[in-house]
């Protein structure tokens, strides 16, 4: 494989890299940015600012490919890409040779430190606030870096659920907000949960999927620590939450707006989450299980935009 990979031409090694960098996981990313931007203009529309919200577009793609990147990598040198269902990895197949990939990963560890620094210092003029952004500027990298790479990487003891929720929802959320308002708000919690469940669930089915290969790999998460039926609940949790935790936003910013629009957004979401609970439902096999992958975070893209669109018309 390596040498087929050498003895072709620049443009197909560069495809190999757009592959290993799983464009497709980039939408999530920005869609947490969207949906806090949207929130951040519900609160105070003059606090929108372009060149911030493209800054944090901008880190928000790095931190994603650094993750996929590193994962490739640990993955690969773990062994338990071998015989992974769906998408072939890049250094488990030898398209990417490991010493490419390392170098790789610290690029984008280079690249996604210097963007959120540069972020969080535009950004914040108050000291504490930069600080604090400065610090979880170098947590997100560590954590990106960290899913799958080094001693102890927390999905092979079941955390990626909690980094995913945390990072997806609160970080991603809240803290999109932050940069162009300098404040929290407590009623962001709730949309920013439903952004963090969607990301667990787009996880979950990923584990579901990959449950026999990490089980005989030993990468013990959540969906191997406790069982596949659990897993399938678990997911199923995961989708009746962000319908209920959105009603009750959507409910809020009606009252308080009086505005129409984020009941429909609320209720082109729910219909979608009907689609993939019924998909899910039906989804017996590791091959149908992949196919979910990409609706449920098109799902979740789709209800970050239109909610932070149902709040600036």
């Amino acid at each position: 494989m390596k040498n087929t990979v050498q003895e072709v031409g620049p443009a197909f090694r560069l495809r190999i890299w757009f592959q290993a960098a799983r464009m497709r996981t980039l939408p999530l990313a920005f869609a947490v940015i969207a949906l806090g931007s949207g929130l951040a203009c519900y609160h105070d529309k003059s606090s929108f600012k372009w060149s911030i919200f493209l800054l944090a577009v901008l880190t928000s793609f790095c931190y994603q490919i650094l993750s996929n990147y590193a994962n490739d990598l640990g993955d690969g040198i773990r062994g338990t890409d071998t015989d992974k269902q769906g998408e072939q990895r890049a250094v488990a197949s030898g398209a990417i040779s490991e010493k490419k990939m390392r170098n790789a990963v610290q690029l984008f560890t280079l690249l996604a430190l210097t963007s959120g620094a540069l972020l969080a210092y535009l950004a914040f003029e108050n000291l504490i606030l930069n600080v604090l952004f400065q610090s979880l500027n170098i947590l997100a990298v560590w954590s990106a870096r960290s899913y799958t790479l080094g001693k102890n990487p927390y999905a092979y003891w079941g955390g990626g659920d909690i980094f995913v929720f945390i990072f997806f929802g609160y970080v991603g959320v809240l803290g999109s907000v932050a940069i162009h308002t300098n404040s929290f708000y407590a009623l962001d919690l709730l949309p920013a949960s439903v952004a963090g469940a969607m990301s667990a669930a787009v996880l979950t089915l990923n584990n579901l999927r990959d449950i026999e290969g990490d089980k005989r790999h030993g990468k013990i998460t959540l969906v191997v620590r406790y069982g596949y039926l659990w897993g399938r609940g678990y997911f199923k949790v995961l989708l009746i939450s962000s319908m209920m935790l959105n009603l009750i936003f959507a409910i809020i910013i009606t009252i308080e707006s009086l505005s129409y629009y984020p009941l429909v957004a609320h209720i082109l979401f729910q219909l979608l989450l009907r689609f993939l609970y019924r998909k899910f439902m039906t989804a017996d096999s590791s091959k149908k299980l992949d196919a979910l992958l990409k609706p449920t975070a098109l799902v979740t893209l789709l209800y970050c935009v239109s909610t932070a669109l149902s709040m600036v018309l």
